[in-house]
């Protein structure tokens, strides 16, 4: 998701959260908590908190706990001192160091332990550095982000009830798209005029029934899924009138990319496993990438320059791709 295509729907009450968000960015210190369903563009938003803030030109920083083990996340965030553990040969500051925002991804999954330390930190403005007993002045500002209902995270002990409270007193919701039918149409068409002057796609409008279907389907995927669908017919459709044809997706959101392959490699597994002197993964990676560059040029008719901009490649690239793979225009 691109951020002018995140702020090209500023005006939309969809979106009042960006403008809670510019609110949030003049409140100093105070930490922010962003909750809502995934897909949403919360780092975008923690971004504009950031850029509008006093911060601007400082640091920011992103850490999310789910893919880092416990002990990495605070090694990263605290640093450490010459010695504090094997391989640390030298001082090392930590995420909490200087005065910029550091934002934290899946704030729901950190460990007991780092919210007792991150608790402290917002409250006494000071941390400890691995290997140490010195208390160090941190300025950082925390912006939070979560999918989960935290207070339900709260009910079931995984989560520190004095620091839920902290991130309470100046949280930001971000309902699903779902739940705000009335703002779907003209959150579009405001995506649909972006995408067009970026394109230079000429004047594009939507007819009834593609309205209908903006306002009717559930977008799973909410904002992401709603960009990406606009984008798709913003470029690709014949007339200056976007029908709801052009609006239906390749793909249902919840086929994942995962069951796509464990469907059609769990057939040929054997097979493929021969090609190249066994090299499965460039068999697979090649193919993939010829079938994707086919599909997308038949897509623009045979345009390279319309189809880079879909694939979001050089047109040079683009080029060189179809000489690699004998693909016939």
């Amino acid at each position: 998701m691109e951020v002018d295509a995140y702020r090209a729907a500023k005006n939309i009450k969809i979106i009042k959260a960006v403008r809670e968000a510019e609110k949030a960015a003049s409140a100093g210190n105070m930490p922010v908590l962003l909750s809502g369903e995934d897909s949403y563009g919360k780092e975008l938003l923690a971004r504009k908190i950031h850029s509008e803030s006093a911060r601007k030109h400082r640091a920011f920083q992103t850490i999310n706990p789910s893919f880092i083990t416990p002990d990495i996340a605070a090694a990263e965030l605290l640093g450490w001192k010459k010695g504090a553990f094997a391989g640390a040969k030298e001082d090392k500051a930590g995420m909490l160091a200087g005065s910029g925002t550091l934002y934290f991804e899946d704030i729901d999954r950190i460990d007991e332990n780092l919210q007792t330390r991150l608790y402290k930190l917002i409250t006494e403005k000071k941390y400890r550095p691995l290997g140490t007993n010195h208390a160090v002045t941190s300025n950082v500002r925390i912006i939070a982000a979560t999918s989960r209902k935290l207070s339900d995270v709260v009910k079931k002990g995984a989560f520190r009830e004095d620091l839920y409270k902290i991130f309470k007193s100046m949280e930001i919701k971000l309902l699903p798209l779902r739940e705000l039918k009335d703002d779907l149409v003209p959150m579009a068409m405001y995506l649909l005029d972006y995408y067009r002057k970026k394109y230079e796609t000429g004047h594009k409008e939507f007819s009834e029934t593609a309205a209908k279907f903006i306002t009717s389907h559930d977008w799973p995927d909410n904002l992401r899924e709603l960009c990406h669908v606009v984008k798709k017919a913003a470029v690709l459709s014949d007339s200056p009138v976007v029908h709801h044809n052009d609006l239906i997706l390749d793909v249902p959101s919840k086929y994942s990319i995962y069951e796509f392959l464990d469907e059609k490699l769990s057939k040929y597994l054997a097979d493929i496993g021969q090609i190249r002197g066994g090299s499965l993964y460039g068999a697979v990676i090649s193919e993939v990438e010829k079938s994707l560059l086919i599909i997308v040029l038949r897509e623009a008719k045979g345009n390279q320059l319309m189809a880079s901009r879909i694939l979001g490649i050089n047109r040079n690239t683009l080029r060189s791709k179809i000489k690699q793979y004998e693909i016939k225009s």
